[in-house]
């Protein structure tokens, strides 16, 4: 359907602003509706790319902030809790817009939520290293998130019940390892 067949809809404007439409309607020999279409096609697409500018540079800024973090809490300038971290986690990924959630790699979302996933693992007997770089090692197909863990003394290894724990956390399916599993 064109913009031409779709049923009329009024936007009232100040004086001003009308009478600007109106003109620049007249000078460029099109219609009121035209020019307006295409003014607000072309903020939609400017605010887009302002937006998407914006994103990047958050990202970048959150990396930077993550790292000194990061930094300071192995100094043990912080001095969280665990149930501190834990909480923070579960937070600041509640208050991820979609679009940026959405542009992070499986790797960045597991390290952003690592607190959380420990947690839930822990519960299981396992503790979570990292993502394996190369699934294929591990006998999954290229592609596939793998996350390898460190199983305590004694505990019995439920692939399952942790998959599903992962999943609850990061909301993306993934499989999970043991360290010392090879293919």
């Amino acid at each position: 359907m064109s913009g031409d067949d779709l049923p009329l809809m009024t936007v009232k404007v100040d004086r001003d602003t009308h009478r600007l439409i109106g003109d620049l309607a007249h000078l460029t020999g099109r219609t009121r509706k035209a020019v307006v279409r295409d003014a607000m096609q072309a903020y939609a697409a400017w605010r887009e790319r302002q937006l998407d500018e914006g994103v990047e540079a958050a990202a970048s800024r959150v990396a930077i902030a993550s790292v000194g973090h990061s930094a300071r809490l192995v100094s043990g300038e912080l001095g969280t809790v665990e149930a501190e971290r834990i909480e923070r986690s579960r937070i600041g990924a509640a208050k991820m817009s979609p679009r940026v959630r959405a542009q992070m790699s499986s790797g960045e979302l597991f390290e952003l939520q690592r607190d959380a996933v420990t947690a839930a693992f822990v519960r299981l007997g396992a503790r979570p290293l990292r993502m394996a770089d190369d699934p294929m090692d591990y006998g999954y197909p290229p592609g596939d998130d793998v996350i390898v863990v460190e199983m305590d003394r004694g505990a019995r290894f439920d692939q399952l019940r942790l998959a599903a724990a992962a999943f609850n956390v990061l909301t993306f399916p993934c499989s999970v390892v043991t360290e010392d599993w090879r293919r």
